[in-house]
């Protein structure tokens, strides 16, 4: 005979069907979609790149068959609890890449779409790769590894010798392992610690393919009909494994330091990575506090009237060629 417990477990995906169907009856759902990068690059181990072709691919099949939201009317209709209209979509992206201005905004533009940026402001102007890319490009892309390394500092701990240093898997092993780490370190720590790695690891040189915009491209950027923007911290860390005093100082700073850059008010957030290890209680709290309207997470599920506005989903979009794209948004409205 079945536990009790299991019982609980086989119905708990019908109960969600079921309250995700009630609640579309009743408020209408929109799929908010997010994106990092449009552009084409030889490697991308964290699959954040669409191809430009695919993403103009992306825009026509929305435009055809879905109802794209501006920012204006998701606010309306998200804020005032009203009902979103058949077929709703926001297109979001993270971070602020300089691909983001130079490949998706023009195509944005074409279909006369909006979509809202959210920007980690520190990495702005700085001529420098995302601290995530920097991993990339000194531990699996770089030809210039040194055969033994032992460095240690704070709760960054990176062991090798030869001929470990030239194995693709140790290469993998420790990138991955340095991904998780550093997410969680405070934003000026990491930095401190990815200045010392590019000495030892002979990897100083940011590849032009991976920067962030510059200040001059933030503000162009800024100006098009197709752009809004939102702070998405100064440094990208995991908001959840700071202090509270590191929390604010990321997300009410992020906050003032866009408004310093383009010189308008900045209304919106999102949380770096933004699983529910990502951000907490007093994450939320925060972000309220800093005055945001609305506040975007990255976990999967339908945005209605019934979601909080300080933690709403989003689906994350692959470099899906067209026909793929408009199976995988179906799914996204019948899950």
């Amino acid at each position: 005979m079945p536990s009790g417990s299991s019982i609980k477990d086989g119905l708990r995906p019908i109960v969600h069907r079921l309250r995700h169907r009630r609640d579309s009856l009743l408020c209408g759902s929109c799929a908010v979609l997010l994106y990092h990068r449009v552009t084409e690059i030889p490697t991308d181990p964290q699959q954040l790149a669409v191809r430009p072709a695919h993403f103009n691919e992306h825009l026509a099949v929305l435009k055809k068959n879905y109802h794209v939201l501006s920012i204006t009317e998701f606010d309306e209709l998200l804020l005032k609890r009203k009902k979103f209209p058949p077929n709703a979509v926001l297109l979001t992206f993270d971070d602020g890449y300089a691909d983001n201005h130079l490949e998706a905004r023009p195509i944005l533009e074409r279909h006369g779409l909006q979509a809202l940026f959210y920007i980690a402001t520190d990495h702005i102007g700085s001529g420098r790769e995302f601290w995530w890319d920097e991993l990339e490009r000194m531990f699996l892309v770089n030809d210039n590894l040194p055969m033994d390394l032992a460095f240690a500092r704070d709760r960054v701990r990176i062991n090798w010798s030869a001929p470990g240093a030239a194995s693709s898997v140790e290469r993998g092993s420790t990138y991955e392992n340095q991904l998780n780490v550093m997410r969680r370190l405070p934003s000026a720590l990491r930095e401190e610690i990815l200045g010392e790695l590019r000495v030892v690891l002979n990897s100083a040189v940011a590849r032009t393919t991976h920067l962030p915009m510059s200040v001059e491209q933030l503000r162009a950027f800024s100006g098009s009909p197709s752009v809004v923007l939102g702070a998405h911290t100064l440094g990208h860390p995991s908001l959840a494994h700071l202090s509270s005093n590191e929390q604010q100082h990321e997300i009410a700073g992020s906050k003032r330091a866009l408004e310093v850059l383009v010189g308008m008010p900045v209304k919106y957030f999102s949380y770096p990575f933004g699983t529910g290890a990502d951000f907490n209680a007093t994450t939320e709290a925060l972000a309220r506090e800093a005055g945001f309207l609305h506040v975007a997470a990255n976990y999967p599920g339908m945005v209605h009237a019934r979601r909080s506005p300080i933690s709403f989903p989003r689906y994350l979009v692959r470099d899906w060629e067209g026909p793929q794209f408009s199976k995988e948004i179906q799914r996204f409205f019948r899950r």
